[in-house]
């Protein structure tokens, strides 16, 4: 009885065995054909069912198909418990390197440059070197630092020249070199336009102060010789009244003696004296030329304060 026990639960052992066997057999044939859905299903199917001898590669495998399907968080958080169960197992440093390699797919430049450099400096001598090297550049060319970038690639071409990840190195470094040329053709055609935006806009502003200047100073210009025309015809208007002002007391001056002559001949009876060669009497004549002289006075004295008042007065430009 005993002995059939025994052998019905080593029959069971070995049939589990062979059981796990298999899914890990499947699940490694869906990997190498990139089925990454049937790998990870074939996986957890040996690790539910492997021992503890097997449980590691198993689990190794499980985390790769995961990692290859794009599933990033899973494997990250796989990662963490397989390490912290098997500390010592050497597909560490095969999982360490990946980690870097999550970090930078997703983004997080630093923290894979971080991952990656703790990688080398744990594992220095494994296979993965030249490609931790490689992604070490490929983050800081994406954080747009060329020359750190550029002696990381340099670094991957000269010490591992036959390295998978050499050709690519080599293409960055050309690309690199390439892409500092136009930042510096860019720099300095951004430098020439502002240097021209600045000329433009001195000439504008110079341009513009000229034109204030010019329409202040040819208004300075009108200013001044309106003032001078006005001041001259106040001059010769101030001269004609001046004239006129005597002329007008001439004539009330001779108007007066006229009238004292008048009387005085008309007192003694006698006629005045008649000019020549003219039919009007001399008091006659006499008054009509006094009129005559007084008007045209006048008409001159109107002309030139109307001239003074309403004439528009030109200003030469």
């Amino acid at each position: 009885m005993k002995k059939t026990s025994v052998s019905l639960f080593f029959a069971f052992v070995l049939l589990v065995s062979l059981t796990a066997q298999d899914a890990l057999v499947s699940g490694l044939d869906a990997y190498a054909k990139s089925d990454w859905s049937t790998a990870i299903l074939s996986f957890r199917k040996a690790l539910s069912s492997s021992d503890e001898k097997n449980r590691p590669e198993t689990w190794f495998w499980l985390i790769m198909s995961e990692l290859s399907s794009g599933d990033y968080e899973t494997a990250m958080s796989e990662m963490e418990r397989f390490t912290a169960r098997y500390p010592a197992d050497a597909r560490n440093a095969d999982l360490s390197y990946q980690k870097g390699r999550i970090k930078y797919t997703e983004g997080k430049y630093e923290e894979s440059i971080q991952v990656l450099y703790r990688y080398l400096s744990e594992w220095p001598s494994h296979a993965s070197i030249s490609s931790a090297y490689y992604w070490i550049g490929e983050c800081l060319y994406s954080t747009g630092r060329y020359e750190e970038a550029s002696s990381v690639f340099r670094l991957v071409v000269e010490r591992f020249p036959e390295s998978v990840k050499g050709e690519a190195a080599r293409y960055r470094l050309a690309l690199i070199g390439q892409t500092v040329r136009e930042d510096e053709l860019l720099r300095l055609l951004k430098q020439s336009h502002e240097e021209s935006l600045k000329i433009i806009e001195e000439y504008q502003r110079r341009e513009k102060t000229y034109e204030q200047a010019m329409t202040a100073y040819q208004k300075r210009i009108s200013e001044m010789i309106k003032d001078t025309r006005l001041g001259d015809l106040e001059k010769q208007l101030g001269d004609e009244k001046l004239r006129n002002s005597r002329l007008t007391d001439r004539i009330a001056v001779l108007e007066s003696q006229n009238a004292e002559l008048a009387a005085a001949l008309t007192m003694t009876g006698a006629a005045p004296a008649a000019f020549p060669n003219s039919g009007k009497s001399g008091e006659e004549s006499d008054s009509v030329e006094r009129k005559r002289a007084l008007e045209e006075l006048r008409t001159k004295a109107l002309t030139l304060e109307n001239i003074y008042s309403d004439a528009p007065v030109e200003v030469s430009p």
